[in-house]
């Protein structure tokens, strides 16, 4: 019977590389019962690096694709640690993967031929969209210019 290691677990490592700017650190677990936004800690080897919230990260992949092959989606960015101090960048990271509805797990046992880089990450979420206060329906006063994007209206009728 084979074991496997969940990326969350407190004794589990992982090299990544965050995407699209291609800095790589380790990603550890938080321990056993750790879920959700911090279940993860990822530390980036450069201290110049700019993180941010909402970037996401993939498998560095190791030498041979053993144990780890490159370019598995791991998660997003959620919180970023700010220490003017410190050798390298730490920020926390919530896993693409909920490790407390896991049923059926695939293991991936032969490498790519390529790196996949970042092609099978997920679309990050579209901001919602504000809706404008502008009054439905309303119509220029007389020797005023149409706001940017309007149609003009000929005196005698429909615009076009």
């Amino acid at each position: 019977m084979r074991r496997y290691l969940l990326a969350t677990d407190g004794s589990a490592k992982v090299g990544v590389r965050v995407a699209p700017s291609g800095e790589i650190g380790l990603v550890t677990g938080a321990g056993e019962g750790q879920s959700g936004p911090a279940a993860l800690r990822l530390q980036v080897f450069d201290a110049n690096a700019v993180l941010a919230e909402g970037q996401q990260l993939v498998t560095f992949g190791s030498v041979g694709g053993r144990p780890y092959v490159p370019g598995v989606p791991v998660g997003v960015i959620t919180r970023v640690v700010a220490s003017a101090s410190a050798l390298t960048k730490i920020a926390y990271v919530r896993p693409f993967a909920d490790d407390g509805a896991l049923g059926v797990v695939g293991v991936v046992i032969v490498p790519p031929r390529r790196n996949p880089r970042d092609s099978v990450l997920p679309r990050p979420p579209r901001p919602t969209p504000v809706p404008s206060r502008t009054a439905a329906g309303a119509t220029p006063s007389p020797g005023t210019t149409p706001a940017a994007g309007a149609t003009p209206v000929a005196a005698g009728g429909a615009g076009g």
